[in-house]
């Protein structure tokens, strides 16, 4: 299997719609994503019976499109404590999933270009040393001798060399596989229309090829959560951007640490090829769904809109259409959408490499893909069991952050599902925090 094609993967033991879909389970978890399937890793070692429905593939989407950046460094304080733990189990992953996830320990540098850059470095780095142990700043000549091929003047840098970075594919499937020994079953094309209730508690979720009776569900359904959610009197302010990623040819050495900086990321993997993406730059897709909780969003558009590229075209036709001829309760059922990347945009971010780095005078992009993040107001997501539904966990809306805090977020949803109250650290995360009004303006760009 290849590390980045971004081909259907099938888990062992998947079973498929033709099959017989489980009638009953203790736990459904919906998305097959990275979240859903740590998830469902961990609530199988706590010998609760569990089925994993996903509409497309495992790892098909987002998860299996992201950077692959594990990092502590320069997150939202609210959210640091979950990636610090995370961090911390992502060294054992390949003993304990039995299968590798491609994790390297290569750390992560920030690079400013600008004095304010950094003085946003070191407003962050003072506000969280006592946390963010590990993370320091460089000075410029300090910046020198990390990237001796760095060829733009950098006035400092913010670096964590505890940092590290996996493959994204390899990791969500590993996940997968592993929960499907425990015995999860896990349900490829099938997605969930409603998740059904009784007496104010979670009774099952209706697929499109039947009903899963069951006590707990976990909603990790990435950009449809909010369509999932929104009947049971849930409100989710939740839209999408699109994301670019190129992968480039083996090049000389770069960067060890995974980068950022210059307006670029940059993630070298083991063969010398390069992850590579434009830094806080994304599509917005308008659609008639785009103005769904607007107010929300409009102040962060406002506030960075040279980071985003608004786009009317295929995207509004095929809303359009959907709302036409497809029953709304059906609608949350995306299966493999198309997501064209943006490939002159593709294009800039290899030029500016090859600019920007000794040696990247070859850079060839070899394939570009893109891929649609799940966004929320504050760019931190909900990992919570609501009270207004028994047997509800919602762990979505991660905005481009979940592939890094997915083994610490399997293990809190797994404790969510036994009962247990959630930790401290999972108090900023709360779904009702929106219609209190009490989510802040995001940490960075989203």
């Amino acid at each position: 299997m290849s590390m980045l094609s971004l081909r259907s993967h099938v888990p062992d033991d998947v079973i498929t719609a033709a099959d017989r879909l489980p009638g009953q389970a203790d736990v459904v978890v919906i998305g097959g994503g990275i979240i859903g399937a740590a998830a469902a890793f961990h609530l199988a070692g706590a010998r609760q019976s569990t089925v994993l429905i996903e509409a497309d593939k495992v790892s098909s989407q987002q998860s299996g499109r992201n950077w692959g950046f594990v990092r502590t460094q320069y997150r939202d304080p609210l959210e640091l404590p979950l990636a610090i733990e995370a961090l911390a189990l992502w060294p054992e992953l390949e003993r304990e999933l039995d299968a590798p996830v491609g994790w390297r320990r290569t750390g992560c540098v920030f690079v400013a270009a600008t004095q304010k850059e950094m003085a946003a470095f070191a407003g962050w780095h003072d506000k969280t040393r006592d946390i963010a142990r590990e993370a320091r700043l460089l000075s410029t000549s300090e910046v020198t001798t990390l990237l001796p091929p760095l060829r733009g003047r950098a006035e400092g840098a913010l670096y964590t060399a505890s940092d590290g970075q996996a493959e994204p594919v390899l990791a969500t499937t590993a996940f997968a596989r592993a929960a499907a020994r425990r015995g999860v079953r896990i349900v490829e094309d099938c997605g969930a229309l409603a998740i059904e209730t009784a007496g104010g508690a979670v009774s099952g979720v209706q697929t499109e090829h039947g009903l899963i009776r069951c006590s707990v569900v976990v909603c990790a359904a990435g950009t449809q959560s909010h369509r999932l959610l929104a009947p049971l009197g849930l409100s989710l302010p939740q839209q999408s951007v699109r994301s670019t990623v190129s992968l480039t040819s083996p090049l000389p050495p770069l960067s060890e640490a995974c980068f950022c900086g210059f307006g670029i990321g940059l993630r070298q993997r083991a063969d010398g090829s390069c992850i590579i993406a434009a830094d806080s730059t994304s599509d917005i897709d308008l659609s008639l769904d785009s103005f769904r909780a607007a107010r929300f969003f409009l102040p962060g558009l406002l506030r960075h809109g040279s980071g985003f590229s608004l786009r009317l075209g295929r995207p509004f036709i095929d809303d359009l259409h959907r709302r036409v001829s497809v029953p709304g309760h059906e609608r949350a059922v995306a299966r493999r959408p198309s997501i064209p990347a943006n490939s002159k945009l593709a294009a800039r971010t290899g030029a500016a490499i090859r600019d920007l780095f000794a040696g990247a005078a070859g850079i060839e992009i070899v394939k570009s893909w893109a891929g649609r993040i799940d966004v929320l107001p504050d760019a931190l997501p909900v990992l919570d069991a609501p009270a207004e539904i028994g047997g509800l966990i919602v762990a979505t809306g991660f905005s481009g952050h979940g592939f890094g805090l997915a083994p610490a977020v399997g293990r809190h949803v797994a404790g969510l599902a036994r009962g247990e109250p959630p930790a401290a650290i999972l108090a900023p995360l709360r779904l009702d925090r929106f219609a209190r009004g009490t989510y802040s303006a995001p940490h960075a760009p989203l």
